[in-house]
């Protein structure tokens, strides 16, 4: 995946599933460091998560896994390990200054946005939500607050109009080859990083059920928009007294009103569409929650 690398003693902290962690896991052996540990997490409970037993359950010979959410007893854990550097991908807790500061090349992460942009747990999702047109990958040192350290490597690339999220999450991994040597080169030099600029900074947070819920009110585009973001797991909405789930749309051209708002219209060999509030959106794969 990204070439050959420093032999390095590295603790991985993931909470994501194998397709991811294994891949990661096994590049980095491949690449020549050794990996002491994959450290995992049920997450906390605003976070929880049960990537860790797919991981488990797919194990990558020869690399040991630990589960836990007991965070602050890892330093003096892991201190006998004597680790060179500590590396992230998607981690939901917070990592104490003494675990840290305990390598001695420091400890960077892995966050799948451009940051200062999408700061926090969604970055994936709020770029589709919000029509943007590009998402980034950067490796950054750590600090005790999330996704604000000094920037070791960034990459961006278009989003694709008619991408939804398994898309991106797809694609992104493209960008790994670009920033990984970079990153690690950087640390192995001692270099502190760039500190991420205040300006253009956001926050990516967790959703909620209203922002799975469609509003038809709204332009065609913006709903199109968050049935991307939603992806296979569907966002929701009422149609004729009934909740449907809507999976895969698209903005019909012809955007005439032809309805009223919220209304199923009838587009013949075209499919079904729903009536917004400055067009129509038509529903490629949707249905009915209950009958």
């Amino acid at each position: 995946m990204f070439g050959p690398l420093p032999k390095l003693r590295i603790v991985y902290f993931s909470s994501r599933p194998s397709g991811l962690t294994n891949v990661v896991a096994g590049a980095l052996k491949e690449a020549g460091t050794e990996l002491l540990l994959i450290v995992m997490t049920p997450g906390p409970p605003r976070r929880p998560t049960d990537a860790y037993k797919d991981v488990v359950e797919n194990k990558l010979p020869g690399i040991d896994i630990l589960v836990t959410s007991h965070i602050p007893r890892l330093e003096p854990m892991l201190r006998e390990l004597k680790p060179d550097l500590i590396y992230v991908t998607g981690f939901p807790w917070r990592l104490p200054p003494d675990l840290l500061a305990l390598p001695r090349l420091g400890s960077i992460n892995t966050h799948p946005a451009a940051l200062p942009k999408y700061r926090g747990p969604n970055p994936v999702f709020w770029p589709l939500m919000n029509g943007d047109t590009e998402i980034g990958l950067t490796i950054h040192r750590m600090d005790p607050e999330f996704d604000t350290g000094p920037i070791l490597a960034q990459a961006t690339m278009p989003i694709d109009p008619d991408w939804y999220i398994e898309d991106v999450g797809e694609h992104i991994v493209e960008l790994v080859p670009l920033v990984i040597p970079k990153a690690f080169a950087a640390v192995l030099a001692g270099e502190p990083g760039t500190p991420q600029p205040t300006e253009g900074a956001s926050y990516a947070p967790l959703t909620t059920e209203a922002d799975r819920k469609l509003d038809w009110d709204r332009p065609a585009a913006h709903l199109r928009n968050q049935v991307r973001a939603w992806g296979m797991e569907g966002a929701v909405g009422q149609i004729g007294g009934r909740e449907w789930i809507v999976r895969r749309a698209r903005v019909v051209a012809d955007g005439a009103r032809k309805a009223g708002v919220g209304s199923l219209v009838d587009l013949g060999s075209q499919g079904k569409a729903v009536q917004t509030g400055d067009g129509l959106l038509l529903l490629e794969d949707a249905e009915p929650l209950h009958d």
